[in-house]
């Protein structure tokens, strides 16, 4: 079987768009939320100061937003989340002139 490379664009190696496969769950409100800080670069405690919630609340969250997107790191979740619109794509940076 040969390994194929996605793109962070959605299109492989021969630059065929990725198949994408509906999210087997769906996030729920508050998931998406804690989900929104992590592709911010933001901590469980930055997170959970900007939600008004615990570190330890938000700890619980990020746990089950790993098991229901089968990821098992932080940039994995952000990539899966943004690519699947479990949260909207921030906004592109202006160019530095």
């Amino acid at each position: 079987m040969s390994s194929v490379t996605l793109r962070l664009d959605g299109t492989d190696d021969d630059g065929n768009p990725e198949e994408r496969r509906p999210p087997a769950t769906q996030l729920t409100r508050r998931e998406a939320e804690v989900a929104q800080g992590i592709p911010a670069g933001l901590s469980n405690r930055g997170i959970g100061r900007r939600l008004g919630i615990s570190e330890r609340t938000v700890k619980v969250h990020v746990r089950s937003i790993f098991i229901k997107m089968d990821v098992s790191s932080r940039t994995e979740a952000a990539v899966r989340a943004l690519r699947e619109g479990h949260i909207p794509m921030p906004p592109a940076a202006p160019d530095e002139v």
